[in-house]
């Protein structure tokens, strides 16, 4: 039995956002590094796509964005340790919703965030 989602299947345009956020880079990352917290180089580029949620029911498929594996699913990146990972890399979202959004922001900010560099990289 196929997995069937509250968002159902994305339009074309929801789709083209979904695989531009999957390019990376994480947005979590990106707002470490944008509080002086995380070297630009150790942000990883090629994530999963996270759905916003209100009431645990995903608002859509355009109300998401990028996150890296640890970020997303406390997936430790190749050869590094649970610890070593929330210490340089902080809370992922399985960590709890709460912790994980005081660290990187609200769900609309990181949407936003996200728009931003989706928007950047078509002008480029």
């Amino acid at each position: 039995m196929a997995m069937s989602h509250s968002t159902g299947t994305p339009t074309a345009e929801e789709a083209e956002r979904i695989v531009a956020a999957k390019v990376g880079p994480c947005m979590a990352c990106l707002a470490l590094v944008t509080a002086d917290l995380l070297a630009p180089e150790l942000v990883v580029i090629g994530c999963d796509y996270n759905h916003a949620k209100s009431g645990n029911v995903r608002r859509g498929h355009m109300f998401g964005y990028a996150l890296c594996a640890w970020h997303h699913r406390r997936h430790p990146l190749e050869g590094n340790t649970f610890a070593w990972m929330r210490a340089i890399y902080g809370p992922s979202l399985l960590d709890g919703s709460r912790v994980f959004h005081e660290t990187y922001g609200s769900d609309d900010e990181l949407i936003e965030q996200q728009t931003y560099v989706i928007e950047q990289r078509r002008a480029a």
